[in-house]
């Protein structure tokens, strides 16, 4: 089957995806080949190799480069993906996204899922009331969040909780809201990785790094990009999602106020 080629860059949806060249070291043989990632102290580039219709391929000899709009799903001989250009796709089942996924200064970032649920950890304050409180009450305490927990032994100052998890804790120990600090945690990315590299900071890649990727994502199924470190003002993530006709990307105040999917 073929798929439909896109190019996600942080937020910026575009068709198709740029062939580029790649030789390879010691044989002095240059292939057409979709790049992401970096060469590098600390970056890895990944290489998925394209094979091109003669029309492609005369013209990619000469200029060096060439965008495809589809491709099917095969392999190389030592059984790596490799992508067969087409005319066009037969199946919107699926799609091919390159990932140029940007980093924050001095950050990193992450390909996942949609938002899964928010998690709550106890903060200082919070910790501090707890071993107080242990340490007036005794074991009696302790026992009663154990058994109401099950899951959880006696020391929770260091645990993630769910919503009703933290109901609990309050309850057992006088908490209020101000004694947690929460977090999102998300699904697993849903696509197929078929090649990925590292893109870096600084001389030997230590000021930060994060992923690209090549991967096939489902129909209907939402994504995530995420960036961490200084990124002065804009988005932390961007949501997407293909539905068969458009790859939508919103942040996600975007989707809470379009409603978009």
């Amino acid at each position: 089957m073929a798929y439909k080629i896109f190019t996600v860059s942080s937020g910026s949806v575009s068709k198709g995806a740029t062939v580029e060249t790649f030789t390879l070291k010691g044989v002095g043989v240059s292939i057409p080949a979709i790049l992401v990632g970096e060469t590098g102290r600390g970056r890895k580039l990944g290489v998925l190799a394209v094979q091109l219709p003669n029309s492609l391929y005369r013209k990619w000899k000469t200029k060096g480069s060439v965008t495809i709009y589809a491709a099917e799903l095969g392999q190389t001989r030592s059984g790596k993906p490799k992508l067969f250009a087409k005319n066009d796709a037969d199946t919107d089942e699926k799609i091919i996204c390159v990932f140029r996924t940007k980093i924050g200064f001095r950050g990193g970032n992450a390909h996942t899922g949609d938002q899964a649920q928010v998690t709550y950890e106890l903060n200082w304050g919070g910790r501090d009331k707890i071993n107080k409180r242990s340490t007036t009450d005794g074991e009696k305490i302790d026992e009663r969040i154990a058994k109401l927990l099950k899951r959880f032994d006696t020391k929770i100052t260091y645990t993630k909780f769910d919503s009703e998890t933290r109901k609990i804790i309050m309850e057992a120990y006088g908490l209020s809201e101000e004694d947690f600090v929460s977090s999102l945690t998300f699904k697993e990315f849903p696509g197929e990785i078929l090649v990925s590299g590292i893109i870096a900071q600084g001389a030997a890649g230590r000021m930060g790094s994060g992923t690209q990727l090549v991967a096939v994502i489902p129909k209907n199924i939402v994504f995530r990009t995420g960036y961490s470190g200084r990124l002065y003002g804009a988005s932390p993530a961007h949501y997407y999602i293909w539905n068969g006709e458009q790859l939508l990307a919103a942040t996600w105040e975007e989707r809470t106020v379009a409603d978009i999917f």
